[in-house]
C-alpha cells in the first residue's frame, strides 16, 4: 500500500511568527473538514488566503500612496 503524504509546510519555506484567530467552531471543522478532503490542510489554506489578499491589495495600496 502506497503512504498517502500529509499536506504541510512547502519545502524552503521558513515560518517564524504565529497567527492565532478566534472563530465558531462551526466554521473550523467545517473549513478543517473541507480543506482534507481537498487533501491540505487550514494553515496552508489560511497561509493562501492571507498571501492572495496582500497580492491583492499591493496595487490598491501602492495607488492610494502615490496619490498622497
Amino acid at each position: 500500500m502506497l503512504k498517502k503524504s500529509m499536506p504541510g509546510r512547502p519545502k524552503g519555506k521558513n515560518k517564524d511568527n504565529r497567527l492565532n484567530i478566534m472563530i465558531p467552531t462551526s466554521v473550523k471543522n467545517e473549513f478543517q473538514a473541507i480543506t482534507k478532503k481537498n487533501g491540505s490542510n487550514i494553515s496552508v489554506k489560511t497561509r493562501e488566503l492571507i498571501v492572495d489578499y496582500i497580492n491583492k491589495n499591493k496595487e490598491y495600496m501602492k495607488d492610494e500612496n502615490e496619490r498622497n
